[in-house]
């Protein structure tokens, strides 16, 4: 019996043990739980606020330089972008520096060159606090470091710029003078290349082209140059005639209020002349200006003189490099060119698979939108230790070389 009651009382202990193990596994699973959607709570609250500040309108302040014209043909404000149909519109362009504070803006553009270069346009932002890590501070310029330098130290932007915004192909928001656009039928490999090229040497609808009574222009404004592309071209007018318009030479076109000439000159020049002279003012690595891309979209040779690698800019065999030539042996190229219809012909064989685009407009659409795309896009926090070696005393420019003439 009292055996009996001994197992009723360890049955009880079980049960009991049992129930108090049950109501801290419930117990447990409650907390867990509890704890889980706290978690995803916090975790959705972050997302969300990742969300709305990935789709906010992102603030842009144009710190100097607003009379460029890229800036008035783009537009100012939020409209802005919508009217260039622009993949992302939300974003704002100001040039206000005293309307809010600089922490306000997700970027700052920074305009270098050598036409603002009055002190205040000349100075760099400062701040007043510890800058913001998601702002961006944008290096922008579509000069060469040979015009820059005389107006800028650029050991002081150290550790300062986190974005460029310029010419160069390895920029993070590229400002190219312009580019091609290839057609569905532009040719694929070097054999589709060669049929288009023999099939432009026998294009009979090329007459207009051979209508042209003169061989050689050029327009210029700039006298003397780091390149000392004159003392070149002084040397080709010695075996070819050449057309010089302009400050540096007896022959006039009217300038345009935005653009470098007006574009009548361009009719002009389309009509009268075989080849231009697209020659830069200074030879620096990927320094290809609408000097080369105005004359492509014209039915006119470029001739050109520069520092690109100008196969990552145009077609094969669409341009004449004068720096495979001295002065003489391009003359007598041209001359073998101006008498050999089937020749010419072949430089202009691109016409039909490729567009260019060369337009004021064209260039600051593109910069303007990939920088506010960019803005909502990336979230890298870079800055640039040391523009030196591209933009100061360490630059890749090629000085004139007496051998070239």
């Amino acid at each position: 019996m009292k055996s009996l009651y001994a197992k009723r009382i360890s049955v009880q202990k079980l049960a009991t043990l049992l129930v108090i193990v049950a109501l801290c596994y419930l117990a447990s699973s409650s907390r867990n739980q509890a704890a889980s959607d706290y978690r995803q709570s916090v975790e959705s609250k972050e997302h969300h606020q990742e969300e709305t500040e990935k789709n906010a309108t992102k603030r842009i302040l144009l710190w100097n330089g607003s009379r460029r014209v890229e800036v008035q043909v783009f537009g100012k404000g939020q409209d802005a972008f919508a009217k260039q149909n622009c993949t992302y519109s939300r974003c704002e362009i100001s040039d206000n520096r005293t309307e809010r504070p600089l922490e306000h803006y997700d970027a700052i553009v920074v305009v270098l060159n050598n036409e603002f270069i009055s002190p205040d346009q000349l100075k760099l932002p400062e701040f007043d606090n510890k800058r913001n890590a998601s702002q961006r501070l944008v290096f922008f310029t579509q000069e060469p470091p040979p015009a820059l330098m005389p107006y800028y130290n650029t050991s002081r932007f150290a550790n300062f710029f986190n974005w460029t915004m310029t010419y160069r192909m390895d920029s993070d928001i590229r400002l190219l003078y312009g580019r091609f656009i290839p057609k569905e039928n532009a040719p694929i490999t070097a054999e589709d290349v060669s049929r288009c090229r023999e099939k432009a040497r026998n294009n009979t609808s090329m007459k207009s082209v051979h209508k042209k009574t003169k061989a050689v222009a050029w327009m210029v404004t700039h006298c003397n140059t780091h390149s000392q592309r004159e003392t070149y071209i002084k040397e080709l007018g010695k075996y070819i005639e050449v057309d010089t318009y302009g400050p540096c030479g007896n022959r006039y076109c009217p300038r345009h209020v935005l653009y470098s000439s007006d574009p009548k000159c361009y009719e002009m020049l389309e009509s009268t002349y075989k080849f231009y002279l697209s020659f830069e003012n200074a030879i620096c690595p990927d320094y290809v200006t609408e000097k080369f891309f105005k004359i492509l979209g014209q039915n006119l040779v470029p001739i050109v003189y520069g520092g690109a690698d100008y196969t990552q800019h145009a077609p094969a065999h669409s341009y004449i490099d004068a720096l495979k030539y001295k002065p003489k042996e391009l003359a007598a190229y041209l001359q073998l060119l101006i008498t050999n219809e089937t020749l010419y012909n072949e430089y202009f064989w691109w016409k039909d698979y490729y567009k260019v685009e060369f337009t004021l407009e064209d260039r600051s659409r593109h910069a303007f939108c990939d920088l506010c795309q960019k803005l909502h896009e990336q979230d890298d926090r870079k800055s640039y230790p040391d523009l030196s070696a591209e933009w100061g005393d360490g630059n890749k420019c090629k000085p004139f070389d007496p051998t070239w003439i």
